[in-house]
């Protein structure tokens, strides 16, 4: 798990600087280009599946059509949880009831929506190799997802300033 963790650090760090900016700024003022950043996120990804599954030829040769439409799935799911970030650290100084309310029924809605890629992948796996890949699957994406949005999280400018700012204005 540690080669995990080193890789997902690796692979993410670079995302954490991007949210306080727009898309557009994030690429002109810090000189990283998202879309660079986004692939290399899918291309960690893929590593850390076949470093963490060890599969054998035959299982890899099953396991790789398979991934290849998760990963497409991913990277939808990736431009979503990037855009609800991106948006949220973009309109943070302006955020109210309304628009915190909308941006939490975002983010359970990309949750469920992940979780089900999630299973749907898991449930593929366990059938065309075997429960033990499908399960170690189901969890090494769930160690990346959420080191992902733990990441992002660490990045953002925490709600409850909100609150103080308002009391000191």
């Amino acid at each position: 798990m540690r080669t995990l963790t080193t890789g997902i650090k690796r692979s993410f760090i670079v995302l954490i600087f991007l949210f306080p900016f727009s898309t557009a700024r994030a690429q002109e003022n810090t000189g990283i280009d998202l879309d660079k950043t986004k692939l290399q996120l899918q291309r960690d990804r893929e590593k850390i599946f076949i470093e963490a599954l060890q599969l054998s030829v035959s299982q890899a040769a099953v396991f790789h059509p398979i991934y290849v439409k998760f990963n497409n799935e991913k990277k939808k799911l990736d431009e979503e949880l990037l855009s609800l970030f991106v948006n949220y650290a973009t309109n943070y100084k302006h955020l109210d009831v309304k628009m915190m309310t909308a941006f939490i029924g975002q983010s359970e809605k990309y949750q469920q929506k992940e979780l089900g890629v999630r299973k749907k992948y898991y449930k593929l796996l366990n059938e065309a190799i075997s429960v033990e890949v499908g399960s170690q699957f189901y969890e090494v994406d769930d160690f990346i997802s959420t080191n992902l949005r733990i990441n992002i999280l660490a990045g953002l400018p925490f709600t409850g300033a909100i609150t103080r700012n308002q009391n000191t204005n």
